[in-house]
Order: structure tokens, then C-alpha cells, then sequence
């Protein structure tokens, strides 16, 4: 048995790094060639190498390795990884069984198994720009978040539109790395100003659109410099106010498109993401609110 079969799993963690960095070099594209075609290739080709008897180990072995080295080497954050985790091992779990029930012949040469490895990176170029040739303009998707509040519309309205500070407890996601603002500031109460929502690695800067006190305050989205930017996109913001029974109703509504795909896996994922940012949000509202009336 030669190093590169005996250490398959070290092997295929390799090939999965050189993939990432095909697509953090912007040689490939954030599309299901790269987060499924690709480590479907990569346990297919695991599959060939004889005596591989412990596939389970292999598989998880190799996709912790890559995954270990995306932290280690502060490529991706703690958050993206968990997320991008689930798909590339079922990717590599599927290319694997589809190798055990094919009658392909296992290698046995050394040249064979090294280009058996690599086949999974021709693979990934050879795809992606016939993926990206053939994809429709990303969709507009929006997110809408409601709570109900203690206080009078105009109140709530002039606590939202520029916040000294958003502290309440974060949410799970947060916690695990979602990005989560620290402060807004709007240049003026007017339409054209610029509400700049401050982060720990980046910002968010929108334009107010529309601007009517206790009703509506709206929002597009002009630069975003957060993690993320090169796949995603916020196009706009808005927060209405409804008044129900003494109490005020506001609800956040966030725009946005995103490259990441495939999109029956991605889109949910990107919705709990913003929910997340949303409800962190709108909790700071309520607690500055609160600490705002204790002061009257």
C-alpha cells in the first residue's frame, strides 16, 4: 500500500484546502459545483484507493482536517464552517457510496491513485464556469421580523432610527460569530442621509429613502463591508410601526441577494442568520427603551 493510499483521508483534506483556495483566490465560484460537485468528487475518489475499510473515519477525518485548517488558519469563520459542514460531508458520504455500488476497478498503481486524487480539482474548474454560464441574476429575498412593543409609535420610531448602543443578550448565532451591529448613527432626520450601523469587522451604510415619524422609516443599503461581501448583498432596509391597542408594532424587514448556492440548502440558512441579527436588534430596542422611561 503506498503513502498516498494509506493516508487517504490526508490526502483528501489536502485536495479540499486547494479547492477553498481556488475559490478565496476567486478562481471558482460560491456554487453547488463547489459546495457539492466537488466534495461529492473528493469521496468518490477516496472510494478508488484499496483497502479503504474504514470509510466513516476517512470521510470525517479528512473533512474535519479541511475544515480545522479553514480556522486555524482564520479563512472562515467559526459560523461558516458550521453551517458549510453538513453539506460537503453528505457531498462526500453520497460520491462514496455511488463508488461502492459502480463496478469502477480501485487503482493499484501509484501514478493511478494520484490522479484519482486530483480529478476532483479538474473537476471543480472544468464545472464552475459552465455553472456560472447557466445560473439566473441572483433573487431579491426579504426577511420580516415583528415585535410588539410598550410605548407610544414616535417614541419607538426615534429610538430605532440612530442607537447609541445595541447590548442585549445575543442570540445563538451571534454568539457562534454572525456579525451584530454596536451602534447606529444617522447623519440627519431626513431623506438622502447616510445611517451608518457600526460593527466589530465592518459596517453598514444605508441611504433613508423614506422618513415619516411613528410610521415608516426606509432604507437602501449603499456599502457593506462585513464578512461575507463577496456572496452577499443586503439591498435594503425598513422598519414600519403599527399601533395595536396602545402598543406598538415594528417590523424589521431586510432585502438582500445572496451568490451561495445551491439555494434549497442556503436560503434557509441565510433567513435564521438575518432572524438572528434582527432579534438581537430589536431586543437591544426594547432594552434601551426601557432604561430610556426608568431615566424620565
Amino acid at each position: 500500500m503506498t503513502s498516498l493510499t494509506k493516508y487517504s483521508w490526508l490526502t483528501s483534506a489536502v485536495i479540499l484546502s486547494i479547492g477553498f483556495l481556488f475559490l478565496h483566490f476567486g478562481l471558482v465560484n460560491y456554487g453547488t459545483t463547489f459546495f457539492f460537485i466537488f466534495p461529492l468528487a473528493v469521496g468518490f475518489a477516496l472510494g478508488t484507493h484499496p483497502k479503504e475499510q474504514r470509510s466513516w473515519l476517512s470521510l470525517s477525518l479528512a473533512a474535519i482536517l479541511f475544515f480545522g485548517f479553514l480556522l486555524a488558519g482564520q479563512l472562515e469563520g467559526l459560523i461558516c464552517v458550521a453551517m458549510a459542514l453538513p453539506i460537503f460531508l453528505l457531498a462526500m458520504w453520497i460520491g462514496y457510496l455511488i463508488r461502492k455500488v459502480t463496478s469502477v476497478r480501485k487503482t493499484k498503481r501509484t501514478q493511478d491513485h494520484l490522479v484519482v486524487s486530483v480529478m476532483p480539482l479538474v473537476v471543480l474548474l472544468a464545472l464552475d464556469p459552465i455553472e456560472q454560464m447557466i445560473l439566473p441574476e441572483p433573487e431579491v429575498v426579504t426577511i420580516t421580523t415583528s415585535v410588539l412593543l410598550d410605548y407610544p409609535a414616535e417614541l419607538v420610531f426615534d429610538q430605532v432610527k440612530a442607537m447609541d448602543k445595541l447590548d442585549a443578550e445575543k442570540p445563538l448565532g451571534i454568539r457562534l460569530g454572525l456579525p451584530s451591529p454596536y451602534r447606529c448613527v444617522l447623519e440627519a432626520d431626513t431623506i438622502g442621509a447616510k445611517r451608518h450601523c457600526l460593527f466589530e469587522n465592518g459596517s453598514i451604510i444605508a441611504e433613508i429613502t423614506r422618513y415619516e415619524k411613528g410610521e415608516v422609516l426606509e432604507m437602501d443599503v449603499v456599502d457593506y463591508s462585513l464578512t461575507g461581501r463577496e456572496w452577499f448583498r443586503f439591498v435594503d432596509a425598513t422598519y414600519t410601526f403599527a399601533r395595536e391597542n396602545g402598543q406598538t408594532k415594528i417590523t424589521r424587514t431586510s432585502s438582500y441577494k445572496s451568490l451561495l448556492n445551491p439555494r434549497i440548502y442556503w436560503e434557509p440558512l441565510e433567513g435564521w442568520g438575518i432572524e438572528q441579527e434582527h432579534q438581537f436588534v430589536l431586543a437591544s430596542l426594547r432594552k434601551n427603551l426601557e432604561e430610556f422611561t426608568a431615566g424620565q
